[in-house]
């Protein structure tokens, strides 16, 4: 992603960051030996300091949000994504792509079972280990507990506050349905294509943003000028 952004001329700067150590060394690493001049910063945060990441407020007119809401300790996962709304400019955006769906029925993203998303811990852990032992057998409670198989709801994508101060400019840019609809590509999906399609139109009905009714999120938000 950093060396894709660093090859956009509509990108003037990038600032990352992660908290696993090794990775961030092999990020830097790759900046240095493939000349990303564009990359200001790949920082290590603590898990404490993405909570209160080290930015004015307004800084960012793009934050991307790829794979990390799932992935974030639980509960209270608006403790780090208030963040991500904070450091983003007044008309800037912010992408939460490739994020898994809680709400939908079948998990895709970690242990592939139904339902296994909503229940609590412990009998989640149980189920797991009953329907997938090839893959938890040998993890330990507290590992899977910290584990991504919650995935992520729509309102922990969004801020605390909620989305009265964002544009869901998700489907015009051509993500949400119209990108789950023109990627399909497996016969499988393309054959479920118009059970989410049905799906899709009627949480537009509804007033609901299409994208529930999908697997995963590749959702994008514009934050309202005037807003805090």
């Amino acid at each position: 992603m950093t060396e894709y952004l660093d090859e956009q001329p509509a990108v003037a700067s990038i600032h990352t960051f992660d908290v696993d150590e090794p990775f961030v060394e092999i990020t830097r690493t790759k900046v240095a030996e493939l000349g990303l001049g564009k990359v200001r910063q790949v920082l290590r945060l603590t898990d404490e300091e993405t909570t209160r990441l080290p930015f004015p407020a307004g800084t960012f007119d793009l934050v991307l949000t790829i794979g990390v809401i799932e992935h974030l300790p639980f509960p209270n996962r608006h403790r780090y994504v208030d963040e991500y709304y904070r450091v983003l400019a007044p008309g800037g955006h912010i992408a939460i792509l490739d994020t898994p769906n809680r709400a939908f029925p079948l998990e895709t993203h970690s242990v592939g079972l139904p339902g296994i998303q909503w229940l609590p811990a412990p009998l989640a852990y149980r189920y797991a280990r009953l329907c997938r032992s090839d893959r938890v057998r040998d993890t330990p409670f507290a590992d899977f507990d910290a584990g991504a198989w919650r995935n992520a709801s729509w309102a922990e994508c969004l801020p605390s506050a909620g989305a009265g101060g964002l544009a869901d400019v998700t489907e015009e840019a051509g993500y949400g349905w119209r990108f789950f609809r023109d990627t399909a590509r497996s016969r499988i999906r393309r054959a479920a294509l118009p059970a989410f399609a049905a799906a899709a139109a009627a949480l537009r009905l509804a007033g609901r943003p299409p994208s529930l009714a999908l697997p995963y999120f590749n959702v994008l938000f514009r934050k309202l000028d005037g807003a805090r």
